[in-house]
């Protein structure tokens, strides 16, 4: 048999090289892809049991906080009770069946008729009411928003601009090289919370734990729904959580 001639062993061998290479390219391409579905699954389990979680909280105590947004003294108290839980029921409704942006046109739709009705209503005791109403409509709607990942045009704007090293380390590393201010974002992930219930999960208390709560505040990881309210996760604090877990993924 006659020996191998040595160009045609070179070109057979660059060309095994060259498919192995193509192998290794579509390999890491796959396995890319199997990560970020695997990444998109998990996202979507943690968001609609955050989800459960909130509608659960505001379920809990639905008609305790509608009751304080009324005027007692007005004959039509119980009438309204009756209108605003409903209103609210329907959203939430709309949130158990896994349809959370329909539920914030809900919401909206909500919220522009109770303006309406505001309107007509000025100057009386029934404006009050409503007004309260639709302040409570509008937190839940900031919260439901923060849980969803409801984007606006241009929120990746920034992820297409050039690395900020500076401004990455102030907003973003900086705020969560500690471990009370993880445990607090990651906590607010399953849903709102007070202060003391945080002070309760972190074991800080005070001025010890405002600082923490203020550091991942200027960072605009978290938001107070009100002066003196519950404590939220903001999209941009929802994202880092998500990267955080990202770290975990082996």
């Amino acid at each position: 048999m006659p020996n191998p001639n040595p160009q045609t062993m070179l070109n057979a061998l660059q060309d095994l090289k060259s498919e192995i290479k193509n192998l290794r390219t579509e390999l890491s391409r796959l396995e890319g892809s199997i990560l970020k579905e695997r990444l998109k699954a998990i996202e979507e389990v943690l968001t609609q049991n955050r989800l459960l979680l909130y509608v659960d909280q505001i379920e809990e105590d639905l008609d305790e906080d509608l009751d304080k947004l009324l005027n007692h003294e007005c004959k039509n108290h119980l009438q309204c009770l009756k209108t605003f839980k409903t209103m609210t029921s329907e959203s939430l409704k709309l949130i158990k069946n896994a349809n959370p942006t329909e539920a914030i046109t809900d919401l909206e739709s909500t919220i522009e008729k109770i303006g309406n009705t505001i309107q007509k209503t000025k100057d009386s005791s029934c404006e009050v009411c409503h007004q309260n109403f639709q302040k409570k409509l509008r937190r839940e709607k900031r919260a439901l928003q923060t849980i969803v990942l409801v984007e606006k045009p241009g929120d990746n704007k920034q992820n297409q601009e050039e690395l900020n090293i500076s401004q990455l380390v102030e907003t973003m590393l900086e705020p969560l090289a500690n471990a009370a201010r993880l445990k607090i974002l990651l906590s607010l992930c399953e849903g709102k919370k007070s202060f003391s219930k945080i002070a309760q999960l972190t074991n800080l208390r005070g001025g010890h734990l405002i600082f923490h709560l203020n550091k991942l505040s200027a960072a605009g990881l978290i938001a107070q729904e009100d002066n003196k309210g519950d404590y939220v996760i903001t999209q941009r604090g929802i994202e880092a959580a998500k990267k955080v877990s990202l770290l975990q993924i082996k």
